[in-house]
């Protein structure tokens, strides 16, 4: 007898759902119960049909006999009521912990740690390209720890690292056939800014589709031309590590950037596939971690990783919209409260400042005096995010060096212009006013 009643359909909020196989799996064990004659899963909902559907604990162990999380207070004859599996209290809390905690690093190293990239050139050695993917590894987890979750989830145990291996072993593949690439014809796949930003603004609408499905808000999956079948089953895990050599990664670009530079196909092949392997052991554990991990934990694991990835994918659209020249953070600019003002002598604005780990500097100058801008960069400080400044506005791209660096232009007209580093992570500000008395 169905102990809802007349009702003849009920809906099943089931966290620790995210990816096709989490469906596939939770759909086969609620359809081989009796009584239950449709079982479909949408939005990290289940909704089974039947004349004499089963008791609430039936449902309940048989969910999480699959390894899966629910009770039966999410249990309902109305989906409005079940929909949600992260609550809009919980995602407060969780991205109110991850920007104290990033906060927290910040202050207690002094710069961002996820910026600190090291410098890739062509001094680097084959070893070295190797080292660079282990240090660099710590910014891959952070930017893309979360896609490597959605990717390699599996709910059974004795499978942890398979899908996380299949994730990893497209993410090598991706940049060892993109390295061969670049290294042949590097030149053609140069972008300017404004194709680089629409590409990362492609890439961020990606994460956050795939966010909103973890969070149950939306429901994301691979489109039918990028799922891949064999025996049966599907691949996601690996097409989204081929997928994810072509995301707008700074330590990614450098290292294209690299394999340009060997001129070879098999040097720039190589290079890339050493670099992907030097990321593989961090990644990868990350991406088992919630495969190992078991009940509530698994759940909390899957929680922190959607909001994570709202954040990044917010984060990632600000970046590509920086690129084309858009600024949103700075709706309401100060005056000039926090800016150096320009030096005017001898027909020249010019301006000082030192180079930080995580920022340049915010300045405001005259319109219609060239401008001589002098960037004091100490060695230590420069990181592979920081060492070149880009000004879509201004038109220029200026590599740094250790010692005094000059960016020159004329600002014609006025205005609050972005510059940023090539990464688009660090952001400052160019006022440029009509106010010549200002400077006296």
């Amino acid at each position: 007898m169905n102990p809802y009643g007349k009702d003849k359909i009920l809906f099943i909020r089931i966290d620790g759902i995210y990816c096709e196989h989490c469906v596939e799996t939770i759909t086969l064990a609620l359809r081989s119960l009796d009584g239950v004659e449709t079982a479909t899963i949408r939005q990290n909902v289940a909704e089974i049909s039947g004349e004499k559907l089963p008791s609430p604990d039936v449902i309940v162990d048989t969910i999480r006999k699959s390894g899966y999380e629910t009770d039966e207070n999410r249990i309902s004859a109305s989906r409005a009521k079940v929909a949600r599996t992260v609550r809009w209290y919980e995602f407060l809390l969780i991205a109110a912990v991850i920007v104290a905690a990033a906060a927290g690093v910040r202050l207690i190293f002094g710069y961002n740690i996820f910026n600190a990239i090291p410098v890739v050139d062509s001094s680097l050695s084959y070893g070295m390209l190797f080292v660079t993917g282990l240090l660099t590894s710590i910014h891959c987890v952070s930017m893309c720890g979360a896609i490597g979750i959605f990717a390699s989830s599996e709910s059974n145990t004795v499978r942890s690292f398979m899908r996380p291996i299949l994730y990893n072993a497209g993410r090598v593949i991706s940049y060892t056939v993109i390295g061969g690439i670049v290294g042949l014809i590097g030149s053609a796949f140069s972008l300017n800014m404004t194709l680089r930003g629409v590409v990362i603004i492609i890439a961020a609408v990606f994460m956050l589709l795939m966010a909103l499905s973890m969070m149950g808000l939306f429901s994301f999956h691979l489109p039918r031309v990028f799922t891949v079948r064999t025996n049966g089953k599907k691949l996601g895990a690996f097409v989204i590590g081929l997928l994810n050599g072509l995301m707008p990664c700074g330590p990614l670009q450098a290292m294209q950037i690299y394999a340009l530079s060997t001129g070879s196909v098999w040097r720039g092949a190589l290079s890339m596939a050493l670099f992907a392997l030097g990321t593989v052991p961090l990644m990868l554990i990350s991406g088992a971690a919630i495969n190992l991990s078991k009940g509530k934990l698994k759940i909390v694991i899957g929680k922190i990783a959607a909001v994570l990835m709202v954040i990044l994918s917010v984060s990632m659209l600000n970046r590509g919209l920086l690129s084309l020249g858009i600024d949103v953070t700075n709706v309401f600019p100060s005056k000039y409260d926090g800016y150096i003002a320009a030096t005017v002598e001898d027909g020249v604005q010019t301006v000082e400042f030192d180079l930080d780990f995580d920022s340049y500097a915010d300045v405001v100058v005259q319109k219609g005096i060239p401008v001589k801008i002098t960037v004091h960069a100490n060695e230590e400080k420069i990181t592979g995010c920081n060492n070149e400044i880009v000004s879509r506005d201004f038109g220029f791209d200026v590599p740094l060096t250790a010692g005094d660096n000059v960016i020159e232009f004329t600002p014609a007209e006025e205005g609050d212009f972005v510059y940023t580093c090539w990464m688009n992570m660090i952001t400052n500000h160019i006022k440029v006013i009509d106010d010549p008395d200002y400077f006296k």
